[in-house]
């Protein structure tokens, strides 16, 4: 049996990270994760071992950081958008919370340009117009749902896919964020 290596999960590692600092998953989805893997070796990595038994959310956080120095920025940062719209489809995460996320990936400088500037001005439409008339709201998050519609082929399920996926993605990328620009109406 193929000892798993914690090398091969930095992308993963690196997008639990980020849902787990801002509230979008709880760290027992990490430990639960650890477990599996952990089930399935007959001899682990002691990183694997680390996240399973780490104590709170501050040792999974460290355990995650050290294990992903090498993760893919643009992959990772396109597979927290895709696992978000999953979430937000699924009632499993709050509007606010995927809209503080999207805005922390708006920086990365891996992404297109009008990845980033997408991202970031449903931020600050949702910080301006929370309050408003319900219609308004609602066709801020159709629009912002279409967006990360874009990334919807990435899961948690298929992390080991995720190069594929993200070069499948980049294919028809600018078409897709021009039909969402037009349609964009802040």
């Amino acid at each position: 049996m193929k000892r798993a290596s914690i090398k091969d999960h930095e992308n993963l590692l690196k997008v639990f990270m980020i849902l787990l600092n801002y509230g979008a998953i709880k760290r027992d989805h990490v430990t639960r994760w650890a477990d599996s893997v952990l089930a399935g070796e007959n001899e682990s990595e002691y990183a694997f071992i680390e996240l399973f038994t780490s104590a709170n959310v501050h040792d999974t956080t460290q355990i995650l950081i050290k294990n992903s120095t090498d993760a893919d920025p643009e992959i990772t940062s396109r597979a927290v958008l895709g696992i978000l719209y999953h979430m937000l489809q699924d009632e499993k995460v709050v509007l606010k919370t995927v809209s503080d996320i999207a805005t922390h990936i708006s920086y990365e400088e891996h992404l297109t340009f009008d990845e980033q500037f997408l991202l970031y001005r449903f931020d600050e439409h949702i910080e301006l117009n929370l309050n408003e008339v319900h219609e308004r709201l609602r066709l801020f998050k159709t629009n912002f749902v279409d967006l990360l519609a874009v990334y919807k082929d990435f899961t948690l399920d298929n992390f080991s896919g995720w190069p594929a996926v993200n070069g499948k993605i980049k294919k028809d990328l600018g078409i897709k964020l021009e039909v969402i620009k037009k349609n964009y109406p802040y």
